[in-house]
């Protein structure tokens, strides 16, 4: 079983600047001391190999070249400018 107490949750906040009030220490005490408890369960759990291991494969595809006309897509924008979109600058004196 983990020793905490509240001298130990005082030492962290003070290393760590928190300032507790004293109605919380208490509360916080056993909250700790329950995760802890948990922590060590977990430590303790026999962990051996993986059921079913993931397989990372990339699928790769040969580049193709498709015809596209960008005109029909350049005449519904707002603003366009020696067919390219003209959009306002986002950022001063460039």
């Amino acid at each position: 079983m983990v020793k905490f107490d509240k001298e130990e949750l005082m030492k962290i906040a003070r290393l760590s600047s928190l300032k507790l009030y004293d109605s919380e220490v208490e509360g916080f005490v056993e909250d700790l001391k329950v995760l802890l408890e948990y922590l060590e369960e977990i430590q303790k759990a026999s962990i051996t190999t993986q059921a079913n291991p993931v397989k990372n494969i990339n699928v790769l595809r040969e580049d193709e070249v498709k015809e596209f006309d960008s005109i029909d897509l350049l005449k519904i924008a707002p603003k366009t400018n020696n067919n390219y979109f003209s959009v306002p600058k986002i950022r001063e004196g460039e």
